[in-house]
């Protein structure tokens, strides 16, 4: 019956390591680190000399080489590291400019402004219009009203930059001219004052500030404020295109109080509105033809004065509607202007700047998208960064064979830390990259598209850029102590299956030692009864 591998056997079937004087190496040194362009040394005994191993270039790109393949194993992980760090870098950037843009905007470009002072009756007033009762006039501020409004610039040392004016009566449309559009619900010229509205300004920057909607001159030539053209008027292209008029015609009215009054103007220009809605009741939907905007004529302030159809005094629709713009030369006389001027206005009346109105209108988109970033700009970063660790903790995971097997092959952990953290840079590093990039670039044209042409030139680059490079090292890092913490007990973890196979072996091992003295006990005694028979022969 066959029997296990003796003791002798098992000795002779493993191989025997011998070290003589002149095959076996002592080491001197220590290893020292990979990359430091340190050398291992060692002598060979009986005089053989002093051998040098220096790391070859293959050696010293180990590290960037495993990192870089471990990156094209993992395209997706890589490249979905590298779009998150854009995103995370071109939002946060943009966010900061928009919200720098706006602050700027709010504060020192407001500041900066230079604005215009008016008072007209308040929205609850205005609402009680009707244009078929002439005591409505007696609503209508008169010269000494604004002399009133005047004193408090005088009396508290304000500066005035400029001071102009607007004024509108109605006017009634003639047989033979052109023919107003008519309203929703029109009544007769006696008790509306007419069909058109004859409206004069001082100056073009009073124009500007057009209660009924800011408008562009599209044939012919704006108004003559200087005199040269005493007949020259404005008519709106819709009036133009229904009564067939151009440049050069005329155009006939008739005084609002009297209809046999009839002034006869030169068409100097064709405008029309830049805005496409005009304000309730002022449009389309105007019950009066003179309440619609389109049957407005513009004039000089000088034309109006000439025709001398309007009178303050009057009770009837000959008196004007008169509008004194006052322009400060800063924020700061404008606003102390409107705390003095306060108790002067009637409770029917309120200050208001048409130059602070136009920009809040022209700022508004920028404000609105700043508040959006305010959050933006705090929950893409960090979402991104949450983002990004995960990753890079999903990147070193279930990596300990990998890292125990190179470090029982000899490669340190500062190897392996190093290899980790550069897997970690260079997605993360091009990611923020490019994103910082597009942002600096970006970031004003994309601002003017979103904030309704007000640029935001990126800012806060630098900041940018440190908090790039702060959130870089920290996932490097966080990378790099995955190999730094690796425990060596790791590696001697028992798996299973191990604890059977070594109680196995000792069983084997015992069963053998216990054969092998079983068999020396057997040659003992056959030599002893040897020995015996010898002796009883002799």
């Amino acid at each position: 019956m066959p029997r296990l591998l003796g003791r002798a056997s098992l000795a002779a079937s493993r191989p025997t390591l011998t070290c003589g004087r002149a095959a076996c190496m002592q080491l001197d040194d220590e290893p020292r680190p990979v990359g430091s362009r340190a050398v291992r040394h060692g002598t060979v005994a009986g005089g053989a000399g002093r051998v040098t191993y220096i790391e070859d270039w293959r050696s010293r790109m180990f590290v960037l080489k495993n990192a870089w393949a471990e990156l094209m194993r993992h395209k997706l992980r890589t490249l979905l590291t590298l779009l998150i760090a854009l995103v995370a870098a071109f939002g946060t950037l943009f966010g900061w400019s928009v919200q720098q843009a706006n602050t700027t905007a709010v504060t020192t470009d407001r500041e900066a402004l230079a604005p215009k002072a008016i008072v007209r009756m308040t929205s609850a007033q205005s609402a009680k219009y009707d244009g078929s009762d002439d005591s409505w006039v007696k609503n209508y501020l008169t010269t000494s009203d604004y002399n009133n409004y005047y004193s408090v610039v005088t009396e508290n040392s304000i500066t005035l930059a400029n001071v102009n004016a607007s004024m509108s009566i109605p006017a009634r449309q003639t047989k033979d001219s052109a023919q107003a559009i008519a309203g929703t619900a029109d009544q007769d010229a006696d008790k509306t004052g007419g069909e058109f509205t004859l409206k004069a300004f001082t100056s073009v920057e009073t124009a500007r500030d057009n209660e009924l909607g800011a408008y562009t001159v599209v044939k012919g030539k704006h108004l003559s404020y200087s005199g040269k053209a005493p007949d020259g008027v404005l008519i709106s292209q819709a009036l133009a295109d229904a009564d067939g008029l151009k440049v050069g015609d005329t155009i006939t009215v008739a005084s609002p109080t009297d209809a046999s009054k009839t002034k006869k103007f030169t068409v100097r220009g064709i405008y029309q509105y830049t805005d496409d809605t005009a304000m309730a009741g002022h449009g389309s939907d105007a019950k009066l033809a003179k309440d619609n905007r389109d049957n407005v004529i513009y004039m000089a302030y000088a034309t109006m004065y000439n025709l001398g159809w309007s009178n303050e005094e009057a009770s009837d629709w000959s008196k004007p509607d008169l509008s004194y713009v006052f322009e400060f030369s800063s924020m700061s006389d404008y606003e102390k202007y409107g705390k003095k001027v306060a108790s002067k206005i009637d409770k029917k009346y309120a200050l208001s700047s048409p130059t602070i109105a136009a920009y809040e209108r022209k700022v508004e988109p920028l404000t609105t998208l700043a508040s959006r970033m305010s959050v933006a700009s705090v929950a893409v970063p960090a979402v991104c960064g949450v983002l990004l660790l995960g990753l890079t903790l999903l990147g070193v995971s279930r990596r300990s064979a990998e890292i125990g097997t190179a470090l029982v092959s000899g490669v340190t952990r500062g190897r392996m830390a190093w290899q980790f953290m550069l897997e970690t840079f260079f997605p993360v590093f091009v990611g923020l990259g490019i994103g910082l990039l597009a942002a600096g670039f970006g970031s004003k044209a994309l601002g003017a598209a979103l904030a309704g042409g007000y640029a935001t030139p990126a800012s806060g680059v630098w900041r940018g850029i440190w908090l790039s490079l702060g959130t870089l090292l920290v996932l490097m890092i966080v990378a790099g102590l995955r190999a730094v913490c690796f425990r060596p007990a790791t590696l001697f973890k028992a798996r299973d299956g191990w604890t059977a196979s070594v109680g196995t072996t000792s069983t084997l091992v015992e069963s053998d030692a216990a054969a092998d003295d079983a068999a020396e006990t057997s040659d003992a005694s056959e030599e002893h009864a040897a020995g015996n028979g010898e002796e009883a022969t002799a």
